[in-house]
């Protein structure tokens, strides 16, 4: 029986508020978070300007304690 070297971490998406740099406003985004780590999902427009996302700032995550 083979076990992995590093356990399998679940991969799971939210809604968070990310940071438009080019617009400057804070708008909804999803966020995709596995383990310690979170990204903004590729391939989202801003709302406000119709930017994309990708390289935005996760400014607030809601997650469960």
């Amino acid at each position: 029986m083979a076990y992995s070297a590093h356990p399998q971490v679940t991969q799971f998406e939210t809604k968070g508020f990310v940071y438009c740099p080019i617009c400057t406003h804070t708008v909804e985004g999803t966020v995709v978070s596995n383990g310690k780590t979170a990204k903004v999902k590729p391939g989202q427009k801003c709302s406000r300007c119709s930017a994309s996302l990708d390289p935005g700032y996760i400014m607030r995550l809601d997650r469960a304690a």
